[in-house]
């Protein structure tokens, strides 16, 4: 490089709903962080996460690939599939911008299985595994958190700790902090529990008015069952604490951006702050994720902060866009050569026009979950939403979401949205046939399940 490119900063989260930012017009939630690189950058209302599913949908980004194309479709370990990702067939987003001469570096959630040096980060570490014990957590002042999201506290403090020690070496930096919040389990963070009052935080409009009536049976079965979100009170206790813990992770961003403020970096920092998918948060009587196609679980947030000297036409973008994209967006926005492997395109293009063009399309798919596996994928307009079970519970679901933005009303099949269904249905199956989709006997395949699927193709 003979001018050094713009540093480039990600900021992942788990399970965080599109609309719970003070910036998208929560009045309930406190993210000042958040709302402030929203006001300095570009933030995207209508961004569609790949997969409803932690591991899936991580994979998607790194790889610029959808699940099933980069091999990942199901969280490794359920259900007996072992899918990860084969770092020497896939490219990923870390060692793209390593070739190019970047600083590459990762701290927090990482969640794929394999080693973080081979998807192209050099420093930091691999949080998944690690146990922050009592005397650590004492010592870091985080003791009142839950073991298995201590990591993201633990993580925070040493990203902070590492760029108080940063030497620039001439290398422009790419760093990842991905933090496992607001996952469950859902607690009250101490310094922010008192911002919350559960009794006046009100509830979707599904938790009462979904019947589930021309809706796959499992659905009902769960809202009913395991995974409901329990009665008014219990619902609304779960959103205070999610709320808490949505801002505790917000502080943790904010941390981070001091310091490359210090630093002198953020001036010229590409920024992206996305979540995997969301969370049901009460939505359709129900908790939590799974093998749903709702909004409340796809549609993500997404803020863009551009370096100096690039700008946005519009500083809210209500295009309806892919977290597929987000790979080869960054990768261009920081100038590296364009990366044959992340060919599903980018959102350069959303930033330049001053108005949707009303014709995009994100595709989206999920396998299993805890809830079993009910395999779908789908397409997603602004006015129209269709999905495809090809399991055994083979069905179409169908929304209207102009008129039924809370997916109450399954309508395919009915005959008045026949032409509809039948263009959305055939845009989407050869999107599925074009990406390499195959049907449930194949991903139930020994081959598939132990994932030699990828590995003989490395």
């Amino acid at each position: 490089m003979t001018q050094r490119a713009p540093h480039v900063l990600v900021l992942m989260c788990d399970q965080m709903q599109a609309h719970r930012m003070g910036c998208a017009g929560d009045p309930h939630v406190r993210t000042p962080f958040l709302d402030r690189l929203a006001r300095e950058g570009v933030r995207f209302t209508h961004m569609i996460s790949a997969h409803g599913q932690c591991v899936p949908s991580r994979a998607s980004f790194v790889t610029g690939l959808p699940p099933h194309e980069c091999g990942v479709v199901i969280n490794y370990g359920f259900y007996d599939h072992q899918n990860r990702l084969a770092p020497s067939r896939q490219r990923t987003i870390g060692r793209s911008f390593r070739d190019a001469g970047y600083r590459t570096a990762y701290f927090g959630k990482c969640h794929f299985g394999v080693p973080f040096e081979s998807l192209g980060y050099d420093e930091g570490e691999d949080y998944d595994a690690r146990r922050v014990e009592d005397e650590e957590a004492d010592r870091r002042g985080i003791g009142a958190v839950p073991q298995s999201l201590r990591r993201d506290y633990a993580a925070a403090q040493d990203t902070v700790s590492w760029l108080r020690d940063f030497e620039d070496d001439g290398r422009p930096l790419f760093l990842t902090f991905s933090t496992n919040m607001p996952h469950p389990p859902f607690f009250h963070d101490p310094e922010y529990a008192g911002n919350y009052e559960a009794d006046v935080l009100p509830l979707p409009a599904s938790y009462y008015e979904d019947t589930f009536e021309g809706k796959p049976a499992f659905q009902k079965e769960h809202a009913d069952g395991d995974h409901s979100a329990g009665d008014e009170a219990q619902a609304r206790n779960e959103l205070a604490q999610y709320l808490s813990m949505i801002e505790a992770m917000d502080s943790h961003f904010a941390a981070i951006v001091s310091e490359l403020e210090r630093l002198g970096m953020w001036e010229d920092t590409i920024v992206l702050f996305v979540a995997d998918h969301g969370d049901m948060m009460g939505a359709h009587g129900m908790s939590k994720k799974g093998t749903l196609p709702y909004d409340e679980l796809y549609r993500v947030p997404c803020i863009f902060k551009l370096p100096a000297g690039q700008t946005s036409s519009r500083a809210v973008i209500d295009d309806v866009v892919s977290s597929v994209q987000l790979a080869a967006s960054l990768t261009k926005l920081a100038g590296l050569p364009d990366e044959p492997a992340f060919a599903h395109g980018d959102l350069c293009d959303a930033f330049k026009r001053d108005q949707a063009m009303g014709d995009e399309v994100a595709f989206f798919e999920h396998y299993g979950a805890y809830w079993g596996l009910h395999p779908f994928y789908g397409v997603r307009t602004t006015d129209w939403k269709w999905i495809r079970y090809f399991g055994d519970d083979a069905c179409e679901e169908m929304y209207h979401l102009a008129s039924d933005p809370h997916e109450l009303k399954n309508v395919a099949g009915q005959g008045e949205v026949a032409a509809i269904q039948a263009e959305l249905a055939a845009m989407a199956d050869a999107w599925w046939e074009r990406t390499g989709g195959r049907d449930a006997a194949y991903y139930e395949s020994d081959a598939f399940l132990s994932n030699e699927h990828n590995h003989e193709l490395s």
